[in-house]
């Protein structure tokens, strides 16, 4: 019995020592990954709506390359624009779309030389005649890490119809 007892106790620190490697092991395979503040903010101005605006689309690539932004009236534009842009069966809600009383805003941000960059519509403001689209660009903060690829980041938004549109 003191042989046995031995033996267990000898063998005590290696099996110890082994269940704390496979801890070690497990507790380090458990990632935290969080999202960077500008896709949470997107994320959280893609959910919002408004009730002027509704952004139903967002991506990083596929848009042009300097700054612009079209506001599209009809269906024959819309289905050029989304063909261009590879969407034209991904957006259920714009097929078919009633064009009487609203438009379609599509906003390119440019050519960027990361990834970490977006833009969004921040808010709409109706007059009698006129539209005013608030747009917000976002940026990779400062030592974030980015993907090193060019991007081409645009959202696509349902805005009032009018007779002027203007981005700010």
């Amino acid at each position: 019995m003191k042989m046995f007892m031995r033996k267990l106790y000898n063998l005590m620190p290696m099996k110890i020592s082994y269940l704390l490697f496979v801890f070690l092991i497990a507790s380090s395979c458990c990632s935290n990954k969080t999202k960077s503040e500008s896709e949470m903010d997107v994320a959280n101005n893609t959910k919002k709506q408004n009730a002027l605006f509704e952004i139903i689309h967002s991506s990083s690539y596929g848009g042009k390359d300097t700054f612009d932004y079209l506001v599209v009236e009809n269906s024959m534009d819309l289905n050029r624009e989304l063909g261009q842009l590879g969407l034209s069966t991904e957006l259920p809600e714009l097929n078919p779309f009633n064009f009487d009383d609203k438009a379609v805003l599509f906003l390119y941000l440019g050519q960027k030389n990361t990834g970490g960059y977006t833009i969004t519509v921040e808010k709409v403001e109706k007059t009698n005649e006129e539209v005013v689209i608030y747009s917000k660009q976002i940026g990779p903060k400062s030592g974030e890490n980015v993907t090193m690829a060019l991007t081409n980041p645009f959202c696509i938004a349902i805005i009032p119809k009018a007779k002027e549109y203007t981005i700010k």
